[in-house]
């Protein structure tokens, strides 16, 4: 059997900003040099929980909500949603059909603006009826190639809470989704945070498995 991995995750640096893009969210230190030292080392002297691509657990917006660290580690089947607007109702899943247990992965090509204002300040988003309808239709984890599920300028966070407050995990910043086929079979995601305990969010290494026979 063939096995192919498309890496989701966009790549890290010292002085990658974090949301909403007016702070630094990674500082690194390099502390031994392998010429002078003999090894090296580094330090992350900074990381902020939501810098780059990283997940949300219910932590994050629901009291005694899961961790990261009690997250179960998931491998299910992803859907591609095509989005073209700014404002992502119920409508934009009306061709999706039984996204039980899948992931639902939303491809807008936001993602092109990373290193911009814009990218954070206008960026699409969800609205409440549409995070309802993928709590209800029992999705497995969210995964946007945008900063958030809300808008920028929110004072509530509707798309959080209903996801989150449903036990579903949201993996925001994913990026080059146009590598995948949205009519493909046999594509699972996977998003493995940091296990650290008492926390609400991690950087992931994202990606897809895309499973066929030889």
């Amino acid at each position: 059997m063939n096995i192919k991995i498309i890496d989701l995750t966009r790549q890290l640096a010292d002085g990658t900003e974090a949301y909403p893009g007016d702070h630094v969210g990674l500082t690194l230190k390099h502390v031994a040099d392998a010429q002078s030292d003999g090894y090296n080392l580094s330090l992350f002297t900074h990381l902020e929980a939501h810098c780059g691509t990283h997940i949300d657990s219910p932590l994050h917006f629901v009291a005694n909500g899961t961790d990261i660290a009690s997250l179960t580690l998931k491998m299910p089947p992803a859907v591609v949603i095509l989005a073209k607007d700014r404002e992502i109702g119920p409508e934009v899943f009306a061709d999706a059909s039984n996204l039980s247990n899948h992931a639902v992965l939303i491809r807008t090509g936001w993602d092109q603006r990373i290193g911009s204002e814009e990218y954070y300040q206008g960026s699409p988003y969800l609205t409440a009826a549409a995070a309802q309808l993928l709590a209800d239709s029992n999705i497995t984890i969210l995964g946007i190639d945008f900063p958030s599920p809300d808008p920028f300028e929110s004072q509530n966070f509707p798309a959080h809470h209903i996801l989150l407050g449903a036990g579903i995990p949201i993996v925001e910043g994913l990026v080059d989704l146009d590598q995948l086929d949205d009519t493909k079979r046999n594509q699972y995601f996977v998003a493995f945070p940091i296990k650290v305990s008492g926390i609400e969010g991690s950087p992931v290494r994202a990606a897809v498995i895309v499973l066929g026979s030889e």
